[in-house]
Order: C-alpha cells, then structure tokens, then sequence
C-alpha cells in the first residue's frame, strides 16, 4: 500500500467522524427544541382545562367597568321625576349682585320681572362670587330653581337648609363681564319639556344642605289667603 493511499483513507475516516458528530449535535438540538415546544403546549392546553373546568380565573375574566362616582361627592339635587317647569309667576326670587358690578342686579331684575317671575329685592351679595350663576334654594323649592336656572347658560344649584319656595339667584364675575342670560324664545325656555338635572344627582333628601343665609327672601305668595266666603240665607 502506498503511503499516499493511507493518508487518503485517514482524512476520508476523519471526514465520515465529523459529519457524524454534526448530524449527532443537529438530533441533540431538534430534540431540545421539540421538548420545549411540547412542554409549552401541554402547560397552555393544562391551564385551558383548567379554565374550561371553572378551577381557575382567565385573564379577561374581570369585568371592564368604569370607576362609580363617589356619592359622597356628588352635591346636586335631582329635580322631582318627570316634573315640568314651574309658572314663572310662581317662582320667588331674590337677586343678588356678587359681582361688584352696579346696578347689575336692578338690571336682572326688571328682565327677570318682564319674564313673570316675582322678583322680591335686588341688593348686594355679602361676599364676591367668581363664578357665573348660584341659585340657593330648599327642598320645596327643587322644581322653582331649576325653572329658573333654564333663563341662564350655566347655573350651579346649591340646596340650603330654608323651609319654603324662595330662591336666592347670585350673580357672579363672570356674569358680569359676559352675561348668560337666554333669550325668552330660546328653545331650552320651552315649557313642554320637562326638567332635568346637566350631570349626576340624587334626591334632595341624601344631599347635605348648606346653612341658608341668615336673612331670607319674603314670600309675599305664602302671605295671599282666599277671601272668606259670606254666608247667605
């Protein structure tokens, strides 16, 4: 045998080792790849079972529900169900002028007389109101001062702790450099539609009242009596 033919036959055997050893390597890793594959299949099919069986929680199973406003916070009065607006000639209000702004409140006041409403004073507010509109009033008097907060665009209804109709209506800065007042043929001063709350509310009796100012409107409705009937015969 010659010398080249051994060193032919060596690297051939050599060659054979290697490729060996690769196709060996290449089944080791298939292997672990399909284990791992298998193990990951049967640990999802386990846990769908599982979830199928009611024995666990899916991960959608919680409900997608908004955050419930706090009560606690919510200070607006919901006006009596399915109410209409109350005749403006049976609504008592006092203006009061926390603006600052002169005679804004005589001003609302003669608008306010020529719409119907029985106005009773229009005088200064004791302290500055930054906003546009108030309206204070009690628990008899829910449906009369959301009838009156529908003359203006925006009106904040604030319940107090009065025992009778009148209305405290507080007109603010903001009313004065920009007033909010509707105009009488505005379609939300339709009659036909019944008063609703702009936001949530709850009845008048699960609201915390304010204290009520110390000195209140006169009602010069509550003080009208029938005349007596005579008796004849």
């Amino acid at each position: 045998m010659h010398v080249g033919d051994s060193v032919d036959q060596a690297q051939t055997s050599g060659d054979v080792k290697r490729r060996k050893a690769k196709r060996r390597h290449r089944r080791e890793r298939q292997i672990m790849v399909f284990g791992v594959i298998i193990i990951a299949v049967g640990a999802v099919a386990f846990a769908a079972s599982a979830i199928y069986r009611g024995e666990v929680e899916g991960p959608f199973s919680a409900e997608f529900n908004s955050p419930a406003p706090d009560l606690a916070e919510i200070d607006l009065v919901c006006p009596p169900a399915g109410a209409d607006p109350v005749p403006t000639d049976q609504i008592v209000v006092r203006i009061n002028n926390g603006a600052g702004t002169q005679g804004l409140a005589g001003s609302v006041s003669q608008t306010l007389e020529g719409r119907g409403f029985v106005t009773v004073g229009a005088v200064n507010w004791s302290r500055s109101y930054d906003g546009t509109v108030q309206i204070l009033f009690g628990e008899e008097g829910v449906a009369h001062a959301y009838t009156l907060a529908r003359q203006f665009e925006d009106a904040e209804l604030v319940l107090d702790n009065r025992g009778d109709i009148t209305l405290d209506l507080i007109l603010g800065e903001e009313f004065a450099a920009s007033p909010a007042l509707r105009e009488p043929l505005a379609p939300e001063l339709d009659t036909s539609l019944p008063l609703t709350a702009d936001g949530e509310c709850r009845p008048a009796g699960l609201v915390v009242a304010q204290p009520a100012p110390r000195t209140l409107p006169e009602n010069p409705l509550a003080e009208a009596s029938p005349e007596p009937e005579s008796d004849e015969g």
